[in-house]
């Protein structure tokens, strides 16, 4: 597929665009995600992909927060941990069964702007069960790899796929191993990027 506000993945992920530094920095900047578990994922899985993505992340620089939200709207009570997303710095995704309109070697979407601005981001969890039966993989480990992919599109923008990395458009057998040997990462630069982003928006607060 060629068209400017589609880039998919061969195995697997969709980002979708709708027309439409301080002084002192502390060690790690810092983005918090709502996470909405439509899919019903377990508990224990959901923990340990959460723990995998942030991983990832902490090996870019980059610390996450996680934030379990058990409803399909906005929180209610303005003091809930559950508020809705803005801005890069605070994020949402959601896990979906799947998309009726996509192809099962779909694994997620992001949506983002005709800017390269977004907050929230899909991952469809049929999609990341079928390849971790395929291909022998841990179900927790390749969940965390997608949402940390999903996530990186929101920090990253529009063309943040890479030819090498966790943001390589096409996962293979080659990625696929690297995701078991915990070796499929962010690539220096996008670490640079994700981190510039971040730390400009906590310096303009």
């Amino acid at each position: 597929m060629n068209l400017a506000t589609r880039t998919c993945l061969a195995l697997g992920f969709l980002t979708i665009a709708f027309p439409g530094l301080a002084s002192e920095r502390p060690s790690k900047p810092q983005v918090t995600i709502n996470v909405y578990n439509d899919a019903g994922v377990s508990e224990q899985v959901l923990a340990q992909a959460e723990q995998e993505a942030t991983r990832i992340f902490r090996q870019a620089g980059v610390d996450n927060v996680w934030v379990e939200c058990h409803v399909s709207k906005p929180a209610l009570n303005p003091d809930s941990e559950c508020q809705p997303p803005g801005g890069a710095a605070h994020l949402a995704l959601r896990i979906v069964h799947w998309s009726s309109n996509l192809r099962d070697t779909i694994f997620g979407t992001a949506f983002l702007s005709a800017g390269g601005e977004g907050t929230q981001s899909d991952v469809f969890y049929d999609s990341v069960e079928k390849l971790h039966k395929d291909w022998h993989a841990s179900l927790s480990r390749v969940l965390g790899h997608v949402m940390a992919h999903e996530i990186g599109h929101l920090l990253l923008g529009t063309n943040a796929h890479s030819p090498m990395g966790i943001m390589r458009p096409n996962w293979q057998s080659q990625e696929l191993r690297s995701i078991g040997l915990g070796t499929l990462l962010f690539t220096s630069e996008q670490a640079r990027s994700m981190q510039a982003k971040l730390f400009s928006l906590r310096a303009r607060k």
